[in-house]
C-alpha cells in the first residue's frame, strides 16, 4: 500500500503497525555517504469515498477538496501543524494524515486522480540542512468518528514525542485580558493605558498586553528602530515605574517584542550585520540567524533583563516565522539546522525566564502554533482580524482543536461605537471557546456596550473552566460550524453560529446556550428526555423570560441576538 521515496544520498525505508482504525509508519533514512539533504516522499493511494470537504491547521478557511495536481498543506517549525484531515458533510473522519516531525518542512497532500476518482497521497519531508541519520514516524487514521477527536488525538500522539512535551499554562494565562494594540496602536500612552487597566481589573482582566511602540519613536509601523529594545523616553519615561503601576491595578504585565528582526537604525543591525538570514527591505530590519551561539543569548540576555529590571510577567514573542532554513554555513555557528537552533533559542528562553518567574508567560500567535511552539509558548493567540468576528471564531476553533491545555486566545475584539449592541456583542460571542482579549475604550463606549462587555466578561469567568477544558464538539464544519459547545461535569455551554439549532447530544444538570446569530429563537435538538427550568437575557445580561421546557421533544426558545438561555434540570 504505501510506498517510500528519498533522493539518491539516502537509503530508506519502513514499517507499519495498525492500531484499531490507525496506522502508524515509521520511517528511517541513512546517508550512504557524507551527511547530505534529505528528502521523503511517502505515497500512496485510497479509494474516494464520501470525501466533501478538508481540514488544516491554516487551511480551514479552504475547504476544497482538491485534485492530485493541487497543491498541499505545509508546514514548518515555525508556521502550522503537520497534519490534514479529508471529511464528509456529517463532521465524519474519512482519513487524517499526520506526520510527527513539525520541525522540518513537512508538505500533506490529499488528492483526486482525475481517471480513477481515487485518492492520491502524500507526505513529503525535507531537511535542509545536511544530515547523517533521520526518523519520524506518519500517522493515517480512518476511524469514522467525528474529524476534530481524529485530531485532538494527533494533538496528543504529538505530545508523546521527544522535545514536544508542552509549557505550562499558569492560570492568569486563562483569563481575560486587556491589549494596548488596537486601541492605542504605536501611540503608547501610559496614563490612559493605566486608567484602562483600573477599568478591566474590575471587570475581570488579569493581564495586560502593551504592543509595539513602546521601543521607537517612530510611529510608522515599520522595523528599522527594532533590536535594542530600549524604552523611547518621550512615550515611556520609566518603563519600571510603568509596570508598578499596572501591577497596583492588580494586572500582570506582558511586553511585545519582535524576536528575529534588528532594525537598520540600531546599534544591534550594527554589531550582527554579517551575523543575519537575510534582510527585509520592505521592513528595513534584517532576521537575526540564531545559529550564532552570541545571537542566542543576546536575545536570551534582553528578555532576561527585561524581566528582572522592569519586572515584566511576560512577552509577546512576535514573527517567530520569520526566521527560515538555510543551507549557508559559516564560521562560528554552533548549529547547521535555523529550526534546530529556534528551538534551542526559545527553549532557553523559556527556562531562564521560567528559572526567574515560574508562572511567566509567553505569547505566540497563528500561524506559528504547532506542537514545537507548545513546547515555549502557553498563549496562543489568533491571527489578527479587527472587526472580523467570524474570522476569530474560526481561527480559535482551529487553535483549540490542535492546542489541547495550551491557552488559546481570541485577536484582541474592538468594534465601531456607533454599532447596536446587540451586533458589537458579536465579537465576543464568536470566542467564547478562547480566552477573549479585549481592546477598546472604556470612555469611548456608550453605556450599553460597557453593560455588554461587563455582561461577557463575567459570563466567561463564570464559565471558564467548562469553555476552555470541557469535552468539544463542533457541528457543521462546512457551514463554518453552526453550533459549538463543551461539555464539562454536569455543565455543558453551547453557542448557535447560525441555522437555529442546539444540538444537545448528552444530558447533563446544567445547560447554557449563547445565541450567537441574526435570528431571534433557538431550537433544542436533544437526544435525551428531561423537564429543565430556564432564564433567557438579553445581550447585555438583563433578565427576560423564566420558564419550564421539556427536552426530548420539539422545542422552540425565543432568543434575542447575543442572548443567552440558562437551563437546569428538574430533578
Amino acid at each position: 500500500m504505501y510506498q517510500l521515496f528519498s533522493n539518491e544520498q539516502f537509503t530508506s525505508g519502513f514499517t507499519v503497525r495498525q492500531e484499531n482504525g490507525i496506522d502508524i509508519i515509521t520511517i528511517d533514512a541513512r546517508a550512504k555517504g557524507d551527511a547530505a539533504k534529505l528528502e521523503l516522499k511517502l505515497v500512496w493511494e485510497t479509494e474516494n469515498i464520501g470525501v466533501n470537504l478538508t481540514w488544516s491547521p491554516t487551511g480551514y478557511r479552504n475547504k476544497t477538496v482538491r485534485p492530485d495536481w493541487g497543491g498541499s498543506s505545509n508546514s514548518s517549525a515555525m508556521s502550522g501543524a503537520p497534519v490534514f484531515c479529508n471529511v464528509a458533510y456529517d463532521d465524519t473522519n474519512r482519513m487524517t494524515i499526520a506526520c510527527a516531525d513539525a520541525k522540518n518542512s513537512v508538505r500533506i497532500s490529499s488528492g483526486v486522480v482525475e481517471e480513477t476518482a481515487r485518492l492520491k497521497n502524500s507526505v513529503i519531508i525535507n531537511v535542509d540542512c545536511a544530515i547523517d541519520t533521520y526518523s519520524t514516524e506518519v500517522l493515517v487514521d480512518t476511524r469514522a468518528i467525528p474529524f476534530y477527536k481524529c485530531v485532538d488525538h494527533v494533538a496528543a500522539w504529538w505530545e508523546e514525542h521527544d522535545g514536544y512535551k508542552p509549557m505550562e499554562v499558569p492560570d492568569d494565562a486563562r483569563c481575560p485580558l486587556y491589549s494596548a494594540w488596537y486601541s492605542f496602536h504605536q501611540q503608547v500612552d501610559v496614563p490612559r493605558i493605566v486608567d484602562e487597566c483600573r477599568y478591566f481589573s474590575d471587570l475581570g482582566c488579569k493581564v495586560l498586553i502593551v504592543d509595539d511602540g513602546w521601543q521607537t519613536s517612530d510611529n510608522s509601523r515599520g522595523y528599522a528602530y527594532c533590536g535594542d529594545w530600549e524604552p523611547a523616553p518621550e512615550k515611556v519615561p520609566d518603563m519600571k515605574a510603568f509596570v508598578d503601576a499596572v501591577h497596583s491595578t492588580g494586572l500582570k504585565f506582558m511586553l511585545w517584542y519582535s524576536v528575529p528582526f534588528v532594525g537598520i537604525h540600531s546599534a544591534a543591525y550594527k554589531r550582527f550585520s554579517d551575523k543575519t538570514l537575510y534582510m527585509n527591505n520592505g521592513l528595513n530590519a534584517a532576521v537575526l540567524d540564531p545559529r550564532y551561539p552570541e545571537v542566542r543569548e543576546y536575545l536570551i540576555d534582553i528578555y532576561r533583563r527585561a524581566a528582572v529590571e522592569w519586572g515584566l510577567d511576560g512577552f509577546k514573542l512576535d514573527f517567530i516565522d520569520s526566521f527560515r532554513q538555510s543551507a549557508d554555513l559559516r564560521d562560528g555557528m554552533d548549529y547547521v539546522s535555523v529550526y534546530d537552533a529556534v528551538d534551542r533559542l526559545m527553549k532557553d528562553v523559556m527556562y531562564e525566564l521560567k528559572r526567574l518567574n515560574p508562572d511567566i508567560l509567553i505569547e505566540f500567535r497563528q500561524s506559528y502554533m504547532g506542537p514545537l511552539m507548545r513546547t515555549f509558548g502557553n498563549m496562543i493567540r489568533s491571527g489578527d482580524c479587527p472587526c472580523d468576528s467570524n474570522t476569530n471564531k474560526l481561527n480559535t476553533l482551529a487553535l483549540r482543536m490542535t492546542g489541547r491545555g495550551t491557552a488559546t486566545h481570541s485577536d484582541m475584539v474592538m468594534w465601531n461605537y456607533s454599532e447596536p449592541v446587540e451586533l458589537a456583542a458579536f465579537q465576543l460571542t464568536n470566542v467564547l471557546f478562547s480566552v477573549p482579549q479585549i481592546s477598546v475604550l472604556h470612555d469611548r463606549m456608550p453605556d450599553d456596550h460597557a453593560k455588554m462587555v461587563k455582561n461577557y466578561l463575567g459570563f466567561f469567568t463564570k464559565y471558564r473552566d467548562v469553555l476552555l477544558d470541557g469535552e468539544m464538539m463542533y457541528k457543521n464544519y462546512a457551514a463554518d460550524f453552526t453550533y459549538v459547545s463543551s461539555k464539562l461535569g454536569d455543565t455543558q455551554v453551547g453557542a448557535v453560529y447560525s441555522g437555529r439549532f442546539a444540538y444537545l447530544d448528552e444530558p447533563t444538570d446544567n445547560i447554557v446556550i449563547v445565541n450567537a446569530s441574526l435570528e431571534q429563537e433557538v431550537l433544542l435538538d436533544a437526544k435525551f428526555d428531561g423537564l429543565y427550568e430556564y432564564i433567557t437575557y438579553d445581550c447585555v445580561g438583563d433578565e427576560l423570560i423564566r420558564g419550564k421546557v421539556m427536552l426530548g421533544e420539539f422545542a422552540r426558545l425565543s432568543l434575542p441576538v447575543n442572548g443567552r438561555v440558562e437551563l437546569a434540570r428538574v430533578k
